[in-house]
């Protein structure tokens, strides 16, 4: 048997019939749900100064939180039926000695408890950084921002620094709270206080299932909602939460994605300070229920190890400055110090980041700009070829790729020059753009994002296109490739949806690349097209 907390059903007072509160005020349960969007409140001015709203003498039902010995690999639970979990699951009287690699106390529902038994492999042990090495950071006081991270040593980039398992996992909605019974007569903010009230105690409960050593930790953390009507360990988790992006309950008509995800409070990363121009990146890895740590640049001994906290780093100054505002704090990185600069930059990149595809006219061969659907000033020459091939290759942000599809007129004569012209023509207009979004990202301190990783792959690509017959590309295009890959394997190497669905769509390319070599007429014209190129362009030095 192992260790676990059940709520009993209807434990939130969900109650068909009026009920008295103290024999007077009556009570109903309101036919549409209540649910309050917390963190855009921060985000208002005054938001975090709201203050705690009278509700009087009246005190929501008892939740009925009860800690029971069940099976915690129970999962007939219905999706919406809500409770406490230890995961990974410990036998009654683990300590951290035993299990030197911590669990969560989890506040989850039904169908969130089935996705994480079901990743493969869970729970796997954490991996390490290396054993050889002293440890990489260290908690202190800094001045002005609270607690912070601190390198102890140089740290390379790419380099593992932490992985850490939350304190606490809850839902970043209070779905699972919206229809409890209220009076009749309570206005809006009465019934959000009403809920901000159960939700400390539902936290009372769940922390007090730590270790002891997990609670002080806990109760250590920074609060910026203490004057907003939340309670203490509420506040805490408010703060020092980060998306766990791997476990959803179902969209809120309304409210943002973020608002369908879980949150975790770590012992250690909750302590990372924020930086718009971080030099570390986080990701969640589901087999190991933990998230990772990682240097996005080449960290000095005694420098400041940051986090960002915002979810678009390429926003211009004043929209990071409002989604920083739920925080507490005003943000004083490099980028948010010189606006003048780096918001120029900023806009360049982002138009840049739009997803990039090489069009081609099927019937007339003319190059078209996927913006404008204008021509490219290549179809005269393509017209002048004779040839009705129609191809299409792109690569779409997120997953760089390539796809091609055969046109009309297969069988008509392909000119060599026009086809190398015209593979040149759309590699340049995948490379150029890209190398540029390349170096703004560098010089806006980005390079640890998926944005980098993307322009890195869409200049692979480009590379690719221009490098038939030609060993100079070729080069280039096997440089890019690596410097891809490179970054592939550190920065995406924890396992969770993103890294699930990625995995799905090369799946699905490859599928697709398989598709076409198993056609005997593609193969015959790639075959003709090669001969030509050959016969036509000889390498240089052949």
């Amino acid at each position: 048997m192992k260790r676990g907390f059940l709520n009993k059903p209807n434990a939130f007072g969900k109650t068909s019939t009026p009920r008295t509160d103290n024999g007077s005020n009556i009570i109903q349960q309101s036919l549409k749900p209540h649910l309050f969007n917390y963190a855009e409140q921060s985000r208002m001015p005054g938001g975090l100064k709201r203050g705690k709203v009278d509700v009087g003498d009246f005190k929501a039902p008892e939740l009925e939180i009860q800690i029971q010995a069940i099976d915690n690999t129970k999962l007939d639970y219905a999706d919406d039926e809500w409770f406490a979990s230890t995961q990974p699951a410990q036998s009654p009287g683990t300590t951290l000695e035993d299990v030197p690699d911590n669990w969560s106390v989890c506040y989850i529902s039904g169908r969130a408890k089935r996705a994480i038994l079901s990743v493969p492999g869970f729970p796997e042990a954490l991996p390490r950084p290396d054993s050889s090495r002293p440890k990489q950071y260290k908690i202190i006081e800094t001045p002005g921002k609270g607690m912070g991270m601190f390198a102890t040593c140089d740290i390379e980039w790419g380099e593992l620094i932490l992985t850490e398992r939350p304190l606490l996992v809850f839902p970043a909605s209070n779905r699972h709270m919206s229809s409890l019974a209220y009076p009749k007569d309570f206005t809006i903010d009465q019934i959000q206080q009403a809920q901000l009230n159960q939700l400390e105690k539902v936290m009372e409960t769940l922390v007090n299932q730590m270790p002891k050593e997990n609670q002080e930790a806990y109760k250590r953390l920074a609060n910026c909602h203490q004057e907003d009507g939340s309670g203490p360990l509420h506040g805490i988790a408010r703060t020092n939460g980060f998306s766990i992006g791997d476990y959803y309950e179902p969209k809120i008509p309304g409210f943002p994605e973020a608002a369908t995800r879980y949150s975790g409070t770590f012992k250690d990363i909750s302590r990372i300070n924020h930086s718009c121009r971080p030099n570390t990146r986080r990701d969640w890895d589901s087999p190991t229920f933990s998230l990772h740590l990682r240097a996005t640049k080449p960290i000095k001994k005694g420098q400041e190890i940051t986090l960002s906290y915002i979810s678009d780093g390429v926003d211009p100054t004043t929209g990071r400055q409002r989604q920083l505002a739920s925080y507490g704090f005003t943000c004083t990185c490099e980028a948010c110090s010189n606006p003048e600069i780096s918001d120029p930059r900023s806009k360049q990149i982002k138009e840049l980041l739009k997803p990039v595809a090489t069009m081609i006219n099927p019937m007339t061969l003319e190059l078209l700009d996927p913006a404008t659907a204008k021509g490219l000033g290549m179809g005269q020459a393509l017209l002048e070829s004779g040839s009705s091939l129609g191809m299409a290759m792109t690569s779409p942000l997120g997953m760089p790729g390539t796809t091609m599809s055969k046109g009309l007129g297969a069988e008509d004569d392909l000119d060599a020059d026009t086809v190398f012209n015209l593979s040149k023509q759309m590699g340049q207009n995948a490379v150029e753009p890209a190398l540029k979004g390349l170096k703004l990202l560098e010089e806006e301190g980005l390079t640890g994002t998926i944005w980098y990783w993307n322009l890195l792959g869409r200049v692979s690509e480009g590379y690719n296109m221009m490098a038939l017959n030609d060993q100079e590309m070729d080069r280039e295009a096997i440089k890019w490739h690596q410097k891809s890959e490179r970054y592939k394997k550190l920065f995406k190497s924890a396992r969770n949806a993103k890294w699930r669905e990625e995995k799905e769509r090369e799946e699905e390319r490859e599928k697709g690349e398989e598709k076409w070599n198993d056609d005997e007429e593609y193969k015959k014209l790639v075959d003709e097209m090669t001969k030509k190129m050959f016969a036509t362009r000889p390498r240089p030095g052949a």
